[in-house]
């Protein structure tokens, strides 16, 4: 029987229920096994001289899915040296899973940047793509530019999200619920002696507090 896997990358830093909430759905929709979480180690498009320690988004990012059944944290790209380009990494955990079929969850907010990815069209020939799509989000060009190559790959609803019916990987649409909730808002908060509560789990704010993260106490 074949294993659905959600992947979701991203820098954790620190995770949050704007990360939380959208895999949940996304699991839902797709009746996926388990998502995977993989805090990103080096990242191509991003300082990651200013970035938090990886070993302590990797222990957030871990105390923000314990409560929730199938969220599972990867450590792939967190542990390889150098840098970690998303079409390596989906080829390397389909290696790893033979008999899984991979979907890799992308917020909207990155078509902007898919682009610049290292061959981002390459994503299909090891993944599904799992659009988040939040309300609201105004497509520039850029992004549209992207959406008109994934045309040929998109499928109607989730459900339809199957290789075993398309003999292919596919591309859908999934809505998930708007939370203006961002990983660089939390640290301006935390800078400015404001709360996170409610934010992120409970366990993520007494790790920043034990660790001093961020620069000041929630």
């Amino acid at each position: 029987m074949t294993t659905r896997i959600g992947i979701l990358g991203g820098s954790f830093d620190p995770p949050h229920y704007g990360h939380l909430r959208p895999a949940l759905e996304a699991m839902e929709q797709l009746a996926l096994e388990a998502v995977f979480f993989l805090p990103s180690g080096a990242h191509p498009l991003k300082d990651t001289n200013r970035a938090t320690d990886v070993a302590h988004r990797v222990a957030m990012t871990r105390l923000a899915i314990q409560e929730q059944s199938g969220f599972e944290l990867c450590e792939l790209d967190a542990n390889r040296p150098g840098i970690s380009y998303t079409v390596d990494t989906l080829r390397i955990l389909n290696e790893r899973f033979p008999l899984g079929e991979l979907i890799f969850l992308m917020g909207s907010d990155l078509l902007a940047e898919v682009h610049r990815w290292k061959n981002w069209p390459e994503i299909m020939h090891w993944a599904h793509i799992g659009l988040l799509e939040r309300p609201g989000h105004a497509v520039t060009k850029a992004e549209q530019q992207v959406l008109e190559r994934l045309q040929h790959y998109q499928v109607a609803a989730p459900q339809m999200l199957q290789r075993q019916h398309l003999g292919r990987f596919g591309y859908c649409h999934l809505p998930v619920t708007a939370m203006e909730i961002s990983s660089r808002n939390l640290r301006h908060r935390l800078r400015r002696q404001q709360s996170i509560r409610y934010l992120t789990p409970e366990a993520v704010i007494t790790y920043i507090k034990q660790h001093n993260l961020y620069g000041e106490h929630e």
